[in-house]
């Protein structure tokens, strides 16, 4: 039996102000800087940060802040934005975002979303995408582990949830009544994932952190110290590496690879000199300098996020990415973090699903099942928001059509 940690909620997202906001609050256009400076006081993802929307090409950032009527800069988000061609009108994106109080925010959203709305329709926004970083039930690993086995498809959200977060209910019912439709279905991601696999670190020694590992995850980790696995942090020039295990995996598991193109953005765009409060680095998983896992790692604050990885089917036996995953959790409860971030999963994934195994290899690693709030959508303007799916749809029967092609130049090479 694996010995299990009592399930709480995960870290907030957001620290508590000091003192409330003097009302009414208004929002405008910030620096780079400030929006860095608010998003670590208050709290936010990666995906809000500046180093985001330098790595989303062909999208425009805007970042904002949020003032009460002192001047008092009191949260600060990223909008992505897309113009349709020709146009001035834009679609208006805030990934995981903003950075707010949100347990302030879910008492009275409508002072701190208004002001959000009331700027997007000045920009000519036909349309605001949020993506709403605010817990909204937890499962403990083990019975999400059981219904995968015993059903085969990943139904456990109609399971009693260990968490049920009553602010969460609250913004719900409000974004309900004021027309924000909610995306994706049952946990299908749509932008970015509703349901997270998460490792509280809060107040947790190694030993702690390893005993809320499943038996194999233990036994794995052992192997690996025995096999003389050692993992090291490296920046970008790690990409080439890193990118041909990824798409060994990719080839392996069935799924189409990124190009190597877009994790060098994103690298670079995240780097730094130091291990600091914003930064990303490559994990690599070594036996005598002979790479066999790989992956790529962002910190923002007190969060420490697993985006993507690769292995080789060289040496499987010295269980070198267990050793990874689990040198970076160190790493991470080392520097202050309280939250490992393994990101998320869809709950269409059926068990014999390669994606399904890794889901798997997240909660032996001690991660509980998170479900946010999620994405939403304000429409503005219905007569843009038409033309623009329209185009978006022609857009992605394209890149279907693209991708099809080259998942069968793949097929052929193997």
């Amino acid at each position: 039996m694996t010995e299990q940690t009592p399930v709480t909620a995960p870290p907030s997202p957001a620290a508590p102000l000091t003192e409330p906001p003097r009302w009414p609050l208004t929002v405008r256009e910030i620096t780079p800087d400030e929006a860095v400076e608010t998003l670590l006081e208050v709290g936010g993802s990666f995906l809000q940060t500046p180093a985001w929307g330098r790595a989303k090409q062909g999208w425009r950032s805007t970042h904002l802040g949020w003032f009460d009527a002192t001047g008092r800069r009191v949260g600060a988000g990223l909008v992505l934005s897309r113009t349709i061609p020709r146009l001035s009108r834009s679609y208006a994106y805030l990934p995981e975002g903003p950075g707010l109080p949100w347990d302030l925010v879910a008492e009275d959203p409508a002072r701190w979303l208004d002001p959000l709305v009331a700027w997007a329709k000045d920009a000519k926004a036909f349309a605001l995408r949020l993506g709403y970083p605010v817990v909204s039930r937890v499962w403990d690993r083990e019975p999400v582990k059981k219904q995968v086995t015993d059903s085969g498809l990943l139904s456990f959200t109609s399971l009693p949830a260990a968490v049920d977060n009553p602010s969460a209910r609250r913004l719900e019912a409000w974004l309900d009544r004021n027309g924000w439709l909610p995306l994706g279905a049952d946990g299908v991601a749509v932008g970015q994932p509703r349901l997270l696999c998460v490792v509280d670190l809060r107040g947790r020694t190694d030993a702690e952190l390893l005993k809320g590992m499943n038996q194999q995850w233990r036994r794995n980790v052992k192997k690996a110290e025995k096999a003389g696995v050692q993992v090291r942090a490296v920046g970008p020039e790690g990409l080439d590496t890193f990118h041909d295990l990824y798409v060994e995996s990719a080839r392996r598991d069935n799924f189409l690879p990124r190009p190597k193109a877009y994790f060098d953005v994103m690298a670079r765009s995240f780097a730094s000199d130091d291990d600091g409060p914003v930064s990303a680095r490559f994990y690599e998983a070594h036996v005598d300098g002979d790479v066999l896992a790989s992956a790529l790692m962002i910190r923002f604050g007190r969060t420490f996020s697993y985006l993507y990885g690769g292995s080789t089917e060289r040496n499987r036996d010295a269980r070198a990415s267990n050793a990874l995953q689990w040198q970076a959790m160190r790493d991470a409860a080392a520097a202050g973090c309280e939250a490992y971030d393994f990101r998320g999963f869809n709950t269409s994934l059926g068990a014999t699903s390669p994606l399904t195994g890794l889901l798997l290899f997240k909660l032996g690693a001690g991660a509980d099942v998170v479900e946010m709030v999620g994405e939403r959508e304000l429409v503005l303007s219905r007569f843009w928001h038409l033309a623009f799916e329209r185009a978006m749809a022609a857009r992605i029967a394209i890149n279907k059509r693209r991708k099809a092609a080259r998942a069968s130049d793949d097929a052929g090479d193997v």
